[in-house]
């Protein structure tokens, strides 16, 4: 009876077993259907979707979404996956009412959520129908949204922008020669112009730093690019929301500006902002560089009338610390950071020409001397020229002065004279000369011929030319073989002679060592040096004729007070 009785028990439980599981399978396979209808016609919202935003490039970001920052709206895409076996995946987009539709589950409205208040709300409403695995939410498809920019822009109106682009993007889209208005290829450039233009470029008088951004909802908000840049807050170039109206002001840099100067890797005037202080406005400036010497930096502030100026000294790296309490900037405050006189720096020369091993040489400060930095080279070649070398250094003051310029400080010049002293600017130019006398120093041994070197100075050793060179008015310029003892006219004779233009009353000797011009009569010839044979310069017939008028009429005049006298004296 008992074993009766346990057969029909476990009959009962294998009938209610198998009828659960046909209820499941039917309840699956219209879930399969429905899952199916649904994908379908997901399917057709995607492919719409597609349209819509086919020419939509990945947006440069300045890192990953902040699911914290960014705001779901209309137009997103997102990726909702349920990790069972098998697993459940579903791409969908936020529909126009703000709602994303998730098959078997239902309608979630999560539009002005942020996207981490937005995941937790939709897994949890995942959650009530697929209670085993895991589930996710995750955003695939920024959506595209028109936004407004006016103000001091190249072009005001309405730009196209994905929901990750901040306030930079917008403005640098209005400041691109771009028409918003041709969709068809606007996505294409802005891909290009963002990837070249990370950091916006507005219109040289718009400003960077006081932006403001109207949202739909009536409130607004701020952006200052430039501290953006430097200390990468998103604060200070918040994510841009659907219809945000963003305000370029204009800047204005002869009211509102810090000057900073001197040790920092972006001297300039800078946009000031009330609230600025010295610590935000040299990172403004990019920094400090490592010659800077941050416990002596000066601040000048000026009365409002701009009449008196008073400088104080601010230890930064005490602010830094937390020792000293920071700094507030005012309007028209220059800042100047000092060097480090004792900081160990990069200090070289360089060495070329006939030595073992010419290049770079490290030096010290005001005590490496030529003759020491020659034996660190291995010394002379056999064929170096000691008469021919030079020391020049480096001159910032005097590369750049006007060939008119030399010529002034030579005396009045006709044009036609030009010729002549920029010849002498051309090779004289390359750099100043340093007096050193290398036969004294290296041949004759004679240790008080040595100089210290500075940095970047330049030092040639030249080969052993073992020439003399003629240019100019010559019938063939160029090198001739030197001869001790001889005069420059032997050269000219050598060279073929003068030619019938030549200046001969006026030829000059170009020294080999420190390249002075010298008449023949004050110098002898070396080797190495140069003899220069000048053009007589053409001159019209007006130009002597004016000469002789000149003359006539002083001699006109000295006569008429020499009858004046001799009249006088009668």
């Amino acid at each position: 009876m008992i074993r009766l009785f346990r057969f029909v028990a476990f009959s009962v439980v294998v009938l209610l077993w198998l009828n659960e599981s046909v209820a499941f399978g039917q309840l699956f396979n219209d879930k399969e259907s429905q899952s199916g209808s649904q994908q379908s016609l997901m399917q057709q919202m995607q492919q719409q979707q597609q349209q819509n935003i086919q020419n939509i490039k990945t947006p440069v970001l300045d890192g990953p979404i902040d699911p914290a920052e960014y705001i779901v709206g209309p137009g997103d895409i997102y990726s909702v996956n349920v990790w069972i076996s098998p697993p459940v995946s579903f791409q969908l987009p936020v529909t126009p009412e703000g709602s994303i539709i998730i098959p078997t589950v239902g309608e979630i409205h999560v539009a002005g959520l942020h996207l981490d208040e937005a995941k937790k709300k939709v897994v949890a409403d995942v959650r009530k129908k697929y209670i085993a695995g895991d589930i996710s939410f995750t955003l695939m498809t920024p959506r595209m949204f028109a936004v407004t920019v006016k103000g001091v822009v190249k072009q005001e109106g309405t730009v196209y922008v994905q929901a990750s682009e901040r306030v930079n993007a917008a403005i640098a889209l209005a400041n691109a020669a771009t028409n918003q208005t041709q969709k068809s290829t606007l996505f294409e450039e802005k891909a290009k112009f963002l990837q070249s233009n990370l950091i916006v470029k507005p219109d040289s008088i718009g400003s960077l730093r006081r932006i403001v951004i109207r949202h739909k909802d009536g409130t607004t908000a701020t952006a200052d690019l430039e501290k953006y840049f430097v200390q990468q807050d998103p604060r200070l170039n918040p994510l841009l929301q659907d219809g945000d109206v963003v305000i370029v002001p204009k800047r204005n840099l002869d009211k509102d500006f810090i000057g900073v100067y001197g040790a920092v890797n972006k001297e300039g005037t800078y946009e000031f902002v009330q609230g600025d202080s010295l610590l935000s406005m040299l990172k403004i400036a990019r920094g400090l560089t490592e010659l800077a010497d941050s416990s002596h930096v000066e601040i000048t502030r000026s009365d409002p009338a701009g009449n008196r100026m008073n400088t104080f000294t601010v230890n930064l790296s005490s602010i830094v610390d937390g020792k000293s309490p920071g700094v507030l900037l005012q309007s028209g405050d220059r800042i100047v950071v000092r060097e480090k006189p004792e900081l160990l720096r990069d200090y070289k020369v360089f060495l070329e020409g006939e030595v073992m091993y010419p290049g770079y040489y490290p030096i010290t400060r005001d005590s490496t001397t030529l003759a020491e930095i020659i034996q660190r080279a291995g010394g002379f070649k056999e064929d170096a020229s000691l008469g021919a070398s030079r020391l020049y250094r480096q001159v910032k003051t005097f590369r750049n002065v006007p060939g008119e310029k030399l010529e002034m400080l030579r005396g009045i010049s006709t044009q036609e004279d030009s010729t002549y002293y920029q010849l002498e600017n051309n090779i004289r130019a390359d750099g100043e000369l340093v007096v050193a006398d290398f036969v004294a120093l290296f041949a004759k041994d004679d240790k008080s011929k040595d100089v210290y070197l500075q940095d970047g100075d330049h030092i040639i050793i030249p080969q052993e030319r073992k020439t003399v060179y003629v240019f100019g008015e010559v019938v063939h310029p160029g090198h001739i073989a030197f001869e001790q003892g001889r005069g420059y006219k032997y050269y000219v004779e050598k060279a073929g002679g003068l030619t019938d233009d030549a200046l001969s009353g006026d030829i000059k000797i170009i020294k080999a060592n420190d390249k002075q011009w010298l008449s023949p009569s004050e110098t002898t010839i070396e080797e190495g040096d140069y003899v220069w044979i000048p053009k007589e310069p053409y001159r019209p017939f007006s130009y002597y004729l004016q000469i002789y008028s000149q003359v006539f009429g002083i001699i006109g005049t000295v006569a008429t007070v020499a009858v004046l006298v001799i009249q006088a004296r009668k």
